[in-house]
Parts: structure tokens; sequence; C-alpha cells
């Protein structure tokens, strides 16, 4: 008998709800990796919608390219102190 359980989510929504409860604004970009990576290999992301790299290029990498982005943003706060800058 195969289980239904998937750890590998549940621990991942644990790990959200403990990041926002936490205000790890470093674990999105964790996760931003976590999810951009498979969608380089696979050709499709999804953003509202399936988008397929065959079908709509320039979207898809308009959309790759801002989750690596948003990544190394959300993994640069454990480095710099944003709230310096801005309050």
């Amino acid at each position: 008998m195969t289980s239904n359980i998937k750890w590998r989510t549940i621990v991942a929504l644990i790990l959200v709800y403990i990041a926002v409860f936490m205000n790890w604004e470093w674990m999105w970009g964790v996760l931003f990796f976590y999810w951009v990576i498979p969608d380089i290999f696979s050709g499709v992301t999804y953003f509202v919608e399936p988008i397929y790299k065959k079908e709509t290029s320039n979207l898809y990498w308009v959309i790759i390219l801002s989750w690596i982005l948003m990544a190394f943003y959300s993994l640069s706060t454990l480095f710099i102190d944003y709230n310096h800058f801005y309050g």
C-alpha cells in the first residue's frame, strides 16, 4: 500500500507559516529558487496559468528572471538591513 501523504509539501507549508510568523524574508528566496530551477528544466512555469517556453518564450523568460531576481533580493536580507536605508 502506497502512502498518499505529501511530506515535502507539508514540510514546505509549515516552513512558510514559520517564515511568515518569524518575518524571515530570506525564506522566500529559498522558495523562489526551489520553484524556478525545475521550471527552467521543464520549459514551463506557472503564474496564474501555465506559461510554456515554446509558446510564449519572451513572457516565460520575463517570469523566470523575475523569480530569480526576487530570490536574490529575498536572500540578500540575510546580509543587508534594508530598514537602515528606508527607515
